[in-house]
């Protein structure tokens, strides 16, 4: 902890604090709250955390009542709790220690406090960040104080913490922290690697300890038997591989730094063969045109997070990672900066003007992120549970996540590749680093079989056979021109009366209004190009009118942007100077010192 005396006296929060602090006090009717004696027998370290705690508690929580009844209250009955039952430190309370605190809250001050666990998360998190030094036996690690380098942190999981609570054992709970602490100090290891190591060594021990073993017990009598146990687990080969992979790393560390004794590793006996497979969602352009038809009964947070997804193919960990000023205006086009990348792609000028609304309605600063789920980063499942919860509601896509893997991607790549752009441009404004990658996405061999197919059937037109089955064809082929041709009339005849009375041209409406589905009016060329021809006409204004608005808001954004930069610089410059000060001080001292010291020589 930060160096500080303990309080030997009772206090009074009225007379402790100042102000407007102070005043607050003065209508509280528990006494019990008000009242803390910190002369009681206590061991000393403890007295220091409820005084820290006591203190950030009231800094931090403005809310009067929240202040009392989440904060105040339970950190009396937790100062209680340790004059009881002997409690030393905080930060190692063990499990049993937190259900014996709970029931004593409960029975002290019935469900005031409607979170105990998040207010024993609290305690731990401020603890842990205000010692002097990292608290490597704490019971619970914070990611925030690890001093971790910005380029290991996880791109598609938030990790804040790694917790040692459900380790009973003090031997197996210390073999794992101290290897947690090579991952995190010695080795380069992205946080949700080390998350991961973190989670398969924790199953790997609560397996030892309900064996009642511990690590000093471990030989590969017992690693069979886990691995074993592995193997009868419903998991796929890579998962279980990789779940040796680490138990093995782990036993490694733990042979080398002398914690265990040496002994055979059959790991390489327990390898299961790994066969590739292709996760293809069936029907995935049908069901992404759904779910942009669809896209307008989604919250407006997932509706813009979509978009970017389908209009632009970044990662979903890229999407997680955009702040409000990687979207710009240069060059009379619109700009996105791809996160964790030094590539910048067009984008529609309406999909900017959609994130400019956005941000400017839910006050996103500059350089804050643009989506946060519950005030948190996004992670991927958490991604994946509010689209699947919004498509619930919407009736649609029940069945199955269309953002799995990279499928969308792909569906990117053939729109391009269908309007004629080149596979080398598509390489280029996806990032891949090859043209094979395009190639693959767009199916291009399939397009050459399709294309071998064509001339074979070209070749039967010159015998007998073939010219009976395309006379057959031919004349099925005319009904089928007939009834389209009567499709097509009614479709445009509709579609050019609801742009004459100046209404919305919605597919929804003119399916309905036809007896048409949906999909004909996408499909149809005649008929989507009448009807792209008439949205035009119509949106023409309008978007004259969006990239004005997109140029300002961009320009405005460009000011703030050099503003922060501006500030910062000459705050910058404010603690260099306090520097040279202090240090042209000390030379000053140094000086006279030493002339004092040649004078008193002579």
């Amino acid at each position: 902890m930060k160096k500080k005396v303990p309080l030997k006296q009772k206090i009074y929060l009225p007379e402790y604090f100042k102000g407007n602090v102070a005043q607050s006090f003065q209508k509280e009717s528990d006494q019990r709250l008000l009242y803390w004696d910190f002369d009681n027998d206590l061991d000393e370290k403890i007295k220091i955390q409820i005084e820290i705690l006591l203190n950030e508690i009231v800094r931090t929580i403005k809310n009067r009542e929240d202040r009392r009844n989440r904060y105040l209250l339970p950190l009396k009955c937790l100062f209680c709790y340790a004059e009881k039952s002997g409690l030393k430190d905080i930060m190692k309370m063990e499990q049993d220690q937190e259900q014996e605190y709970y029931s004593m809250l409960k029975r002290e001050y019935d469900n005031i406090c409607p979170s105990p666990k998040k207010f024993m998360l609290f305690c731990r998190k401020i603890l842990f960040l205000e010692s002097t030094e990292i608290d490597w036996e704490a019971n619970v690690w914070f990611v925030e104080r690890l001093n971790i380098l910005p380029e290991r942190y996880s791109r598609s999981n938030t990790i804040d913490s790694f917790s040692f609570l459900d380790i009973e054992c003090a031997e197996n709970r210390q073999g794992l922290q101290k290897y947690l602490k090579y991952l995190l100090t010695v080795t380069s290891l992205n946080l949700g690697t080390i998350c991961i190591h973190h989670t398969y060594i924790r199953a790997f021990l609560k397996f030892l300890e309900e064996s009642q073993k511990n690590i000093l017990d471990i030989d590969s009598t017992i690693i069979k038997e886990y691995f074993n146990r592995l193997a009868m687990q419903n998991i796929k080969a890579q998962s279980y591989n990789n779940k040796l992979q680490v138990i093995s790393a782990f036993l490694r560390y733990l042979q080398v730094t002398g914690c265990i004794s040496e002994f055979s590793n059959p790991i390489a006996l327990y390898y299961k063969k790994n066969y590739p497979t292709v996760n293809e969602i069936d029907k995935l352009d049908q069901k992404l045109d759904l779910l942009t038809v669809h896209l307008r009964e989604f919250p407006e947070q997932l509706r813009i997070m979509s978009l970017i997804l389908l209009f632009t193919g970044i990662k979903k960990g890229q999407l997680f990672l955009l702040r409000n000023a990687d979207f710009y205006y240069k060059d009379e086009h619109s700009w996105m900066k791809v996160p964790d990348t030094t590539r910048s792609i067009p984008v529609p000028d309406i999909l900017h003007w959609l994130v400019l609304k956005y941000s400017d309605r839910n006050h996103i600063h500059i350089e804050n992120l643009l989506f946060l789920n519950d005030g948190k980063k996004f992670t991927a499942e958490g991604f994946q549970n509010a689209i699947m919860k919004a498509c619930r509601k919407a009736g649609i896509l029940t069945d199955e996540y269309v953002f799995k893997g990279n499928g969308y991607q792909k569906e990117l790549c053939k729109a391009f590749y269908r309007n004629g752009t080149s596979i080398q441009t598509i390489r280029d404004y996806m990032g891949y680093s090859t043209d094979e990658i395009v190639k693959k996405n767009i199916g291009l061999v399939d397009e050459e079989l399709a294309k071998k197919s064509m001339e074979y059937y070209e070749k039967m037109e010159n015998n007998l056979g073939g010219n009976l089955l395309m006379a057959k064809y031919d004349k099925m082929n005319e009904v089928n021109r007939q009834e389209s041709r009567r499709k097509i009339a009614l479709a445009v005849e509709e579609i050019r009366r609801t742009a004459s009375e100046g209404k919305s041209l919605s597919v929804a409406e003119l399916s309905q209004n036809t007896g048409l589905s949906r999909g004909f009016f996408y499909k149809n060329e005649e008929v989507k190009s009448v009807l792209n021809e008439e949205r035009e006409k119509a949106d023409q204004s309008k978007m004259a009118q969006i990239k004005r608005e997109v140029r300002e808001k961009s320009l405005e954004k460009q000011v703030e942007i050099y503003q922060n930069e501006l500030k910062r610089l000459l705050e910058e410059n404010e603690r260099l100077k306090k520097e040279n000060l202090k240090l042209a001080k000390k030379l000053e001292k140094m000086s006279k010192n030493r002339g004092l010291t040649e004078r008193m020589d002579s």
